[in-house]
């Protein structure tokens, strides 16, 4: 049987002494840890790790936490991911200025181990209550679709099916309308999948993009997909009344591309690997003339 991966977290601070003590207190307590010792560094460990938070110094020798902080929440990839601001500072305007560089929570140097644990477990208490959402289409973002994938994950004995959903083409709407359009669009699907879903039992989330993600269970993938694909071809047209007249080849048509990843056949250790081979099988369906959901059991792995 597969384990499901610890909580993760990234320590970004240029003492390396503090590095080393925090990161043996947090895997004594259980979580997995990744140390970076510069901003730039940090940064993308934060885009290639996607740990469940952030722990960030705000004096680096390179970047300052505040800029780092600005840079994390204005990458989709990154933008839900909490952050706790460490600092010796005690003035309180820099306090102020994590919080307005989107920072989630602070702590001040020094510190015991007993607050960094309450701190980290309150970040993440309110991310998987689903507090952020995405301004663009008021659904909720990246972390929170991880976080409602390890639950499930953790439910030994059921099955679940990711639904990872995508607009093809979309860049032949922003092409011809301009992106406004686009992103009216992309509102639209969300709106549409937001009546399909039933909230009580299934998760609706943005992943960011063109891409949605439905978290439900296996018998509903096909009828899901047959009232979205039907729903959209309806919103395209009421937002691009003469799109036909405009598109290309019938390969380059706007539609919906679905990949489906469920448990049934094969386990998963965490959220992430979910996602990477549901947009591996995603892949199948991008390559259809008109819209296609492809599914993890008719590949082979």
């Amino acid at each position: 049987m597969v384990e499901v991966t610890k909580r993760k977290v990234l320590l970004i601070d240029d003492e390396i002494a503090l590095l080393e003590v925090m990161r043996t207190n947090l895997e004594i307590e259980g979580y997995e840890v990744v140390t970076e010792m510069s901003g730039e560094t940090g940064l993308v460990s934060a885009v290639v790790d996607q740990p469940d938070v952030v722990i960030l110094d705000i004096m680096m020798p390179d970047i300052d936490g505040w800029e780092i902080c600005n840079r994390l929440r204005s990458d989709p990839r990154t933008r839900y991911i909490p952050i706790i601001m460490l600092t010796a500072l005690d003035e309180p305007h820099h306090i102020v200025k994590g919080f307005e560089s989107g920072a989630d929570d602070y702590l001040s140097k020094p510190f015991d181990n007993a607050e960094l644990f309450a701190r980290i477990k309150s970040v993440l208490t309110k991310a998987s209550k689903g507090m952020a959402v995405d301004p663009l289409t008021n659904l909720p973002g990246k972390h929170q679709i991880y976080e409602e994938t390890r639950k499930r994950l953790e439910q030994r004995g059921k099955f679940f099916a990711f639904l990872y959903i995508d607009i093809s083409n979309l860049r032949l709407v922003n092409d011809h309308y301009g992106v406004d359009r686009g992103d009216l669009l992309i509102r639209g699907l969300g709106n549409l999948l937001r009546e399909i879903v039933n909230p009580t039992a299934e998760f609706l989330g943005y992943m960011g993009e063109d891409d949605f993600v439905i978290i439900s269970v296996p018998l509903r993938v096909e009828q899901i997909f047959n009232r979205m694909s039907a729903r959209f071809d309806e919103a395209l047209s009421e937002i691009c009344p003469d799109f036909d007249e405009k598109c290309g080849p019938e390969t380059d048509r706007v539609k919906i591309a679905v990949g489906v990843v469920t448990n049934e056949r094969k386990q998963f250790g965490d959220p992430l690997q979910v996602k990477n081979v549901a947009l591996e099988v995603l892949k199948t369906a991008r390559k259809q003339p008109g819209h296609y959901c492809a599914d993890l059991k008719d590949h082979k792995w």
